[in-house]
């Protein structure tokens, strides 16, 4: 009797919830994984993973997640030094969940480019005179954003917006801030009590100075209760845009160039 009763209990009681699979996530955690990333992510990496201020997921291998493991572990912990925060808030299983999503991005079938990257690198190099202010692979001048996996940072279409309203998508700054991440490269001007003036972009800020690289180049520091101006200007850029500099044909070209450069992957 009591045999009967334990195996009636058993039968009855639901099963345990399995642990989400990274690998192969189960449909209904693939949607579970989706909603939370349109919540949590997205802002940052784009619907759908094709990138923003964050980087894009719709490739197979993640620059800083070698295995299923490493991603659940970022968007639990996050990425030290980094604007990518742990998300403390989500489960285990979530984060699993999360993961999941992440991983299947990368099983899309690649985008379509319509350029050709061959005549992209002379534009670059000739026309467009990007190594001015970028480095790629270790050539330029290197105080703007490095290019060198550029094309797994941002979708064909985030590219092609940088180069012509590159004010409306700027890189956080790679810098530790009190208050969190901010936008890198935010157009400034200066003005000191001696009426000095100064125009440049934002390197580094904190509650008492601010460091800025002028338009000559020159860093310069900045304590901000002897100024007499202090003007941000958020979504503008010191770079230019390329809209009017270049053909579409052309700017396909470039785009297509761009999104090659994946940092040796």
């Amino acid at each position: 009797m009591v045999r009967r009763l334990l195996a009636s209990l058993l039968l009855a009681a639901p099963l345990a919830a399995q642990t989400p699979d990274v690998a192969n996530p189960s449909p209904a955690d693939l949607e579970a994984g989706q909603t939370i990333f349109r919540t949590q992510c997205a802002r940052c990496h784009g619907a759908g993973g094709t990138g923003g201020i964050g980087p894009s997921f719709t490739h197979p291998k993640l620059r800083r997640a070698a295995t299923d493991d490493d991603v659940v572990n970022i968007v639990l912990n996050g990425i030290p030094g980094t604007a990518m925060i742990g998300f403390w808030n989500l489960s285990a299983d979530e984060a699993r969940q999360v993961a999941g999503y992440v991983r299947s991005l990368g099983k899309l079938p690649p985008e379509e480019i319509a350029g050709d990257a061959a005549r992209g690198l002379t534009l670059y190099q000739e026309r467009g005179q990007c190594g001015r202010c970028h480095v790629l692979a270790g050539q330029g001048a290197g105080w703007a954003p490095d290019l060198t996996d550029v094309g797994l940072r941002l979708s064909t279409k985030l590219l092609r917006q940088s180069l012509v309203d590159p004010g409306a998508l700027q890189p956080p700054s790679p810098l530790p801030a009190a208050h969190g991440p901010y936008s890198g490269f935010l157009v400034v001007r200066v003005v000191t009590r001696s009426a000095h003036e100064y125009r440049g972009h934002r390197i580094n800020e904190d509650d008492f100075t601010i460091q800025i690289r002028d338009e000559s180049g020159k860093i310069r520091s900045f304590d901000k209760a002897t100024l007499r101006v202090l003007e941000k200007f958020p979504g503008r850029s010191p770079m230019p845009s390329y809209q009017t500099v270049f053909s579409d044909s052309q700017l396909d070209d470039l785009v297509a160039f761009l999104a090659s450069q994946k940092g040796g992957q």
